[in-house]
């Protein structure tokens, strides 16, 4: 859809990172942002599971008596429920290692509501990307068209790197993985807490990438979500929607243009549910409640082959 903007963005818009994104077709940059210098101070306990220092709950009362979701508490516990899903992956069948000259296939189903008037749409969207980003792929449009994904050219890259081998080095220690990330988006080997704010924004939107990958090596997801806890700004919501409209988690990272990308799960089983979001199009002039939800995933040896 030639219109589309995305002011809230999507799930879609938090995929691998950043020198070049042919996902959805559209040119990401990292610029070196100008902005006010912020430092946060990180403890230990940060990268602590949800039986962590401040206890094993997620949710807890203010003195109000409303309910308070710990964010940090949720994204340890969707870790950990991520690596029991791997050990069971790996009891249950051979893992589906992807090779350079093969593609991901992925299937969503996107539910989007008029904020206006009401009216809601279901669609399914497909897409196919080559595993190393050097074969043209095909992406359904967030607003329902479908167009080629160009590979990149030689001197363009993507960050974190999208073949198989290149992931598998990637650290699975939550510190470790922020340094990584830190390092590939240029802001150095500094301290975590010497880490500023602007570019704490950088290390989420990889950070949240790698989490929400619809294919990684064991571990990578998992890690990505405990660093993501240790990440300044993290916010959970209670009551948030799923595509079903049954209330669940939202966890988002309190910044103007992202406060409104949520990620949803399940509040009692920590199931990673979809991404709910606001899409804006025709200038602005209208926008739509949505949620992603992915349904299928798959390695495929063509563009358009289904699994």
């Amino acid at each position: 859809m030639d219109d589309a903007e995305h002011g809230g963005g999507s799930g879609r818009d938090s995929r691998p990172l950043v020198r070049r994104h042919p996902l959805l077709g559209l040119a990401v940059t990292v610029a070196s942002a100008v902005a006010v210098t912020a430092t946060v101070v990180l403890g230990a306990e940060a990268f602590d599971g949800p039986g962590g220092k401040g206890g094993s709950g997620a949710s807890v009362a203010n003195a109000a008596g409303t309910r308070e979701i710990s964010a940090r508490k949720v994204l340890h516990a969707v870790a950990d429920r991520v690596r029991e899903e791997e050990k069971d992956a790996e009891k249950d069948a051979e893992i589906d290692v992807p090779r350079d000259d093969q593609f991901v296939y992925t299937r969503e189903i996107v539910k989007e509501t008029d904020r206006r008037t009401g009216e809601t749409e279901v669609r399914t969207a497909e897409s196919w990307q080559s595993v190393d980003r050097s074969k043209r792929g095909w992406v359904d449009e967030i607003g329902g068209s479908g167009g080629w994904s160009e590979p990149l050219g030689r001197n363009e890259s993507t960050f974190p790197p999208p073949d198989w081998e290149a992931l598998e080095r990637i650290p699975t220690d939550p510190a470790g993985l922020v340094r990584y990330v830190a390092a590939g988006l240029g802001i150095g080997k500094k301290p975590l807490e010497e880490i500023e704010k602007v570019e704490w924004r950088m290390i989420h939107s990889s950070l949240k990438g790698l989490a929400t990958r619809p294919m990684a090596p064991k571990g990578l997801r998992p890690a990505a979500y405990d660093a993501l806890a240790a990440v300044p700004g993290m916010k959970a919501e209670p009551g948030v929607e799923d595509g079903n409209g049954r209330p669940a988690v939202g966890v988002s990272y309190d910044y103007e243009f992202t406060r409104d990308q949520k990620l949803v799960f399940d509040e009692d089983s920590h199931e990673y549910l979809g991404e709910r979001a606001i899409r804006t199009a025709l200038g602005r002039k209208k926008s739509y409640d949505q949620f992603v939800r992915l349904t299928g995933c798959a390695v495929v040896d063509e563009v358009k082959q289904r699994p």
